[in-house]
């Protein structure tokens, strides 16, 4: 069962980043793949799900972003509680090689900026107006509907449950 849930996860979020130029518009496929995630029943065993790690490693989506976790931060994300906004690929991309450089020049602080402590799902943004990344960079929350915008980045793919926390796939990196 959970191989089954995992896949449909990955699927559904592969569906939901994919940009194939069709006439619906980022905010529909925003509130499709929103929808579709958190009308998933949950894991009957969360002990049997992957780890934060273990997503942002095998998921396509986030290969970019997992390739900057070094052995430190993925200890860390495999072990303790934590929300991680994780920039797609697409949204890695759009930096160009000079932003990128300089993120990456910035080793950890760009990782840190990503990563809240605690588990922030959906039902718990709609009740918060700020959290504060590892960074200590406090981010202003948004829910309006089914728009979730965190800081000044939108979420496009809300709630891939994991193990020991939440991932909110992000449509740009978090500065």
């Amino acid at each position: 069962m959970f191989k089954n849930f995992f896949l449909l996860a990955i699927l559904m979020f592969l569906f939901a980043c994919k940009d194939d130029n069709n006439s619906q518009t980022p905010v529909n496929n925003l509130q499709d793949s929103t929808k579709a995630i958190q009308e998933q029943k949950p894991i009957a065993n969360i002990q049997e799900a992957p780890t934060i790690t273990d997503i942002l490693n095998t998921g396509e989506n986030f290969s970019m972003f997992a390739s900057y976790l070094n052995t430190e931060y993925s200890k860390m994300l495999a072990e303790g509680e934590y929300t991680v906004l994780a920039p797609n690929n697409k949204a890695i991309e759009s930096l160009g090689e000079a932003k990128m450089s300089k993120f990456v020049s910035q080793g950890a602080s760009f990782i840190r900026r990503h990563i809240i402590k605690g588990k922030f799902d959906v039902k718990t943004l709609q009740k918060t107006s700020e959290i504060t990344t590892l960074e200590g960079k406090k981010l202003k929350v948004r829910v309006e509907g089914d728009k979730i915008t965190i800081g000044e980045v939108q979420v496009v793919a809300a709630d891939i449950t994991a193990k020991n926390g939440i991932i909110h796939a992000i449509n740009k990196v978090l500065e």
